[in-house]
C-alpha cells in the first residue's frame, strides 16, 4: 500500500519496496501514458521532529507512451532518484490571491490529515519526468502527410505537398537514386 500514515513511522525510519500499480499510483484512466507492469519504488521514509516525512530512494518504470512524429506506441523507462520533503499541510494557512514562500516551502511538498500519499508523489515525478517530444527513436521520420503510411516501417511514392514544383526534377533524381 502506498498510503502512509505518519505517526507510524518509527525514529528509526522504514523501508518501502513496492511494485506499482496504475491504481495506487492515481493513473486509471490517464490519456497521455500508461503505467507498464515491472514497476517498483524503493525507498526510505524517515520523520522528522516536526512531522516533516523526508522520501529517499529509487523510482523505475516503463510507459506506455506514444511517439510524436509516427503516433507508435513505445515504452520509455523512468529511472529516477528520489529525496522529497513533506510538511503536514497547515490547516491555519491564510487563504490568500498571493503568499509570500519562503525558500525552504519551495523545495518540499505537503501532506493532509496525517496520511502521506505515495502514490501521488510517483504520479507527479512521472509527469516532471516526461519528455516535451516524446520519440520513439531519435531518428523517427514519422507519417507521411500524404498516405499517412509510418516512414520508419514503409516507404511510399507521395510528393510532399509543400515541395516547390520547381524542385520536382530534384526529386526524381532522389528517388533514382535510392
Amino acid at each position: 500500500m502506498l498510503i502512509v500514515d505518519v505517526s507510524q513511522i518509527p525514529p528509526e525510519g522504514v523501508e518501502v519496496d513496492s511494485p506499482l500499480e496504475a491504481g495506487e499510483v492515481h493513473l486509471d484512466g490517464e490519456a497521455s501514458f500508461a503505467l507498464q507492469p515491472g514497476g517498483m519504488l524503493r525507498c526510505r521514509l524517515e520523520r522528522g521532529d516536526d512531522d516533516t516525512v523526508h522520501v529517499r530512494g529509487h523510482l523505475a518504470a516503463h510507459l506506455g507512451v506514444e511517439c510524436g512524429r509516427c503516433l507508435a506506441p513505445f515504452p520509455l523507462p523512468v529511472e529516477q532518484d528520489l529525496d522529497l520533503f513533506y510538511l503536514p499541510h497547515r490547516e491555519d494557512a491564510e487563504e490568500e490571491d498571493e503568499v509570500e514562500l519562503a525558500d525552504r516551502e519551495m523545495v518540499v511538498a505537503y501532506y493532509q490529515g496525517g496520511r502521506l500519499d505515495l502514490g501521488e508523489m510517483i504520479r507527479e515525478q512521472f509527469f516532471l519526468g516526461l519528455p516535451l517530444k516524446r520519440l520513439c527513436r531519435e531518428d523517427c521520420r514519422g507519417l507521411c502527410p500524404g498516405c499517412g503510411n509510418n516512414r520508419n516501417t514503409a516507404s511510399c511514392d507521395c510528393v510532399p505537398e509543400d515541395m516547390n514544383p520547381r524542385l520536382g526534377v530534384l526529386a526524381k533524381l532522389l528517388k533514382g537514386s535510392s
